[in-house]
């Protein structure tokens, strides 16, 4: 256990703050920064105000996903300041009927260590002249499995007829979910293949072949409310293990 890791949970136990400081001057440990890569090709995004400031991490989900917002909380604990909110989105459906979807949603303070994210995750759209997020190149230098794994949690469902994992990377174009196929067969050696889902959206699934190889990479990082993207069973008296992380964190 490291130094930092140390301080941050005797603190944190005693219930004092001071570690808290020492944890937004350094940068993110090494499991937040592949945990906050698997989240920006997913359900995560970046906030910057203006073109100079600092930015922010905001995640949002469906309200069944609350226990793995809490873990993503209680991850990036040090770098926020408010409590875990939730959202009520009223949507009318084809009958004109009214439906509320109940979301939940936390937001860090802004912080200079993602701007870099930002500016390699988000790129101008030369059209609209607005950013979008993109799958960048670099990310062949940093994904493994603790990115994957958060992948799947926001963004993957097991197909139990095929016995495979589909990742809905539907927000990105064909080229940018094309790199991000071969970033996971040759990161990882998953076989994966990108497939057109509709409306010219693509998304990738992880073969058969390589399922078992998923679950043994990525299974230590997946919070055991999420096991069912892996087609293993639900767990949802089960709470994370910290201690498998301890002195990643």
């Amino acid at each position: 256990m490291n130094n930092l890791t140390l301080k941050r949970y005797i603190l944190k136990t005693l219930k004092i703050d001071n570690y808290i400081k020492d944890y937004r001057i350094a940068d993110f440990p090494p499991y937040l920064k592949s945990v906050l890569i698997g989240l920006l090709l997913s359900d995560g995004g970046l906030e910057r105000s203006y073109i100079t400031s600092f930015v922010r991490l905001s995640v949002i989900m469906s309200m069944k996903n609350y226990p793995y917002v809490l873990h993503l909380y209680n991850l990036f604990e040090p770098y926020i300041n408010s409590d875990i909110i939730t959202i009520d989105i009223k949507n009318k459906s084809n009958l004109n009927e009214q439906k509320i979807y109940t979301t939940v949603r936390f937001k860090t303070i802004s912080l200079p260590h993602l701007v870099k994210y930002y500016n390699i995750f988000y790129k101008e759209n030369k059209s609209t002249k607005n950013r979008i997020k993109v799958v960048p190149n670099q990310l062949k230098y940093n994904f493994d499995s603790i990115a994957l794994a958060h992948l799947i949690m926001g963004d993957g469902n097991y197909i139990k007829e095929m016995d495979v994992i589909r990742l809905y990377t539907n927000s990105f174009d064909k080229s940018n979910v094309n790199l991000l196929s071969k970033i996971i067969k040759k990161n990882l050696g998953i076989d994966n293949k990108v497939i057109h889902d509709r409306n010219n959206q693509y998304i990738i699934k992880i073969e058969k072949s390589s399922i078992n190889l998923t679950r043994n990479l990525v299974l230590q990082y997946m919070h055991p409310c999420m096991y069912y993207k892996l087609g293993l069973e639900l767990d949802l008296n089960k709470g994370f293990d910290y201690s498998k992380i301890i002195d990643l964190i």
